[in-house]
């Protein structure tokens, strides 16, 4: 989950070496929850599911356009189906943006659902080296979750939010 444009079509296509979710320049290209069948093969064979979520914060279409996005959002949230488990939530947030009330937002939501959560710090590659790690401490001390700072353009990170989702599908 996170803003529109923030990587999360490229954060799949990274995780999975292979181009299968629908990347753009500009926001708002995913409109559905889009559910990936993936395996991770490192330690163990694993199946799991990836979800993209269309991004908060810009909507095409205006105002009904964001309700319906919101709508989609607590329905895939929802955990009255107790057939259905969400096993935690990568919150993704553009390292060269971070205090944006948008994502401080969507943290505070996604607080309540008492899902595990960790916070994928994108676009990493985009900062001076010097200030990449003084990024990902910023977002740990603001957020007191797990911070794993990523770019889906050179691959940093993406080895670390695996062993994150094996932890959590276990």
């Amino acid at each position: 989950m996170g803003r529109s444009n923030v990587g999360k079509s490229s954060l799949i296509n990274a995780l999975t070496r292979q181009k299968i979710a629908r990347t753009s320049a500009a926001p708002g290209k995913t409109r559905l929850a889009n559910y990936y069948l993936v395996q991770s093969l490192v330690p163990n064979p694993q199946s799991l599911y990836l979800v993209d979520l269309p991004g908060y914060g810009y909507a095409r279409g205006g105002l009904e356009s964001a309700e319906e996005f919101e709508q989609l959002t607590r329905q895939y949230f929802d955990a009255s189906d107790p057939r259905r488990r969400l096993a935690g939530v990568l919150q993704l947030i553009d390292a060269r943006h971070t205090e944006l009330p948008q994502d401080a937002a969507g943290f505070e939501w996604l607080m309540r659902t008492q899902l595990p959560l960790a916070i994928v710090a994108t676009k990493m590659d985009k900062l001076k080296r010097s200030d990449q790690s003084k990024t990902a401490n910023a977002l740990g001390k603001k957020y007191g979750v797990t911070v794993l700072p990523e770019s889906a353009m050179n691959g940093e990170g993406l080895d670390e939010i695996w062993k994150l989702l094996r932890q959590w599908s276990e």
